[in-house]
């Protein structure tokens, strides 16, 4: 018997390996893009959020507008987990947010996301 027909199912193994490694590190990097996305869209919400409610002195209309842009950009499992609260302090309305994303692969821990956004108060108010 050669040497070769003792190797033949050896190669099997390194493909099957080197391809689990790879798809892992795939998905790894596919759930940070999902992660950073859904950080620009709660980002992106809060803003809006905190423009419209600057405009009229709202902290209702602000998490209103900001809930609803949310719906519309970050859906799902990702959409459900954000909380959005916003407040008036000092001639400001401030938006913040805050979500857990959970991870797709295995031996990492969930992405907690906590952003804010702000928007100067409409003179007279």
């Amino acid at each position: 018997m050669s040497d070769r027909s003792l190797d033949r199912g050896v190669s099997s193994v390194q493909f099957l390996l080197a391809s689990a490694l790879s798809l892992i590190v795939f998905l790894a990097f596919a759930n940070l893009v999902a992660v950073q996305y859904g950080r620009g869209a709660i980002r992106s919400a809060l803003d809006q959020g905190a423009r419209s409610g600057a405009v009229v002195g709202s902290t209702q209309l602000c998490e209103a507008t900001a809930r609803d842009i949310l719906s519309q950009l970050l859906g799902g499992l990702m959409g459900d987990s954000v909380s959005v609260v916003c407040q008036i302090h000092d001639g400001l309305m401030t938006a913040s947010g805050s979500a857990v994303f959970e991870s797709w692969t295995p031996l990492s821990g969930d992405f907690e996301i906590s952003v804010s956004g702000g928007a100067a108060m409409e003179h007279g108010r």
